[in-house]
């Protein structure tokens, strides 16, 4: 009896740290059709009216930015899991002089704060006369994933059974061979994982590409910031708009956890990541 009782105490609990988490996102549905006057009387309610045209003013400001974000960020993951997928299997399974001082450099990396390189990585890319253009936030975004994702990803290759290597080199399989026949095809699901991880991380980046961007190539969360300084009918500001910006901006995210998240819970489960 007691058993029971305290499972539906933890049972009660987890409701509602579930309600408490689809909070925010019925506040962002329940405001996205409201009218600003609607939105000034009750943010908790859903609206006499629904003001669907929101949407349309929402995507009419936030499309090209959503292009913008997909693009950079796209090849931004591809590269980064390629990249460091090569570099965490010679870490991993190849040996060569100053391998583990190599490592360390890369996992000292972890411990830098990205704001502290802002300054001379604005510099750089300035001087490089890579301002206002896609590159000066795809090869940053390439450099500063690498050294999480070669962390995670050596730690999943070292745990690898020794023995399908073996049997590899014995059918005549190089290091090439191996890496693309044999590594990456048990590998999908921690990098998926880690590819989900970067974009999420990326998706929600605001400071450097604010810094880095014009408005001609901006990226969705400059679009959104730049929403709310925008001002709607009555000469209030247009949080309706801005609230279906917000839903129209984090679809991307949610279509890629659902698709993708099975193979996500396999990698977090594989140990490479402690969660």
């Amino acid at each position: 009896m007691r058993s029971i009782r305290q499972i539906g105490f933890g049972q009660g609990v987890l409701l509602l740290l579930l309600l408490f988490n689809l909070l925010p996102i019925y506040f962002m549905i329940s405001n996205s059709v409201k009218s600003p006057i609607e939105f000034a009387a009750s943010t908790l309610t859903f609206p006499q009216v629904f003001q669907w045209g929101n949407y349309a003013t929402a995507w009419e400001k936030i499309n090209l930015s959503l292009y913008n974000s997909t693009l950079i960020i796209g090849i931004s993951v591809i590269a980064i899991v390629g990249l460091s997928a090569m570099s965490a299997y010679a870490f991993s399974k190849l040996r060569f002089p100053l391998q583990n001082t190599l490592f360390m450099v890369v996992f000292g990396l972890l411990l830098i704060p990205g704001f502290l390189t802002l300054i001379p990585l604005y510099l750089q890319i300035k001087k490089l006369g890579l301002t206002d253009n896609y590159l000066a936030l795809i090869l940053p975004y390439i450099a500063g994933g690498q050294a999480f994702t070669i962390f995670v990803l050596k730690t999943f290759f070292d745990q690898l059974p020794g023995e399908i290597f073996e049997a590899a080199r014995i059918d005549g399989a190089g290091n090439v061979r191996i890496f693309g026949s044999v590594v990456l095809p048990l590998s999908i699901p921690i990098c998926t994982t880690v590819a989900i991880m970067n974009i999420t991380s990326l998706w929600n980046d605001y400071l450097l590409p604010s810094l880095l961007l014009n408005r001609t190539h901006q990226t969705v969360t400059m679009a959104l910031v730049s929403f709310e300084t925008s001002t709607g009918n009555y000469g209030l500001s247009d949080y309706g708009g801005m609230m279906a910006a917000y839903l129209i901006a984090s679809v991307p995210l949610l279509l890629l956890f659902t698709f993708l998240m099975r193979n996500f819970v396999e990698g977090i489960s594989s140990g490479s990541i402690k969660m």
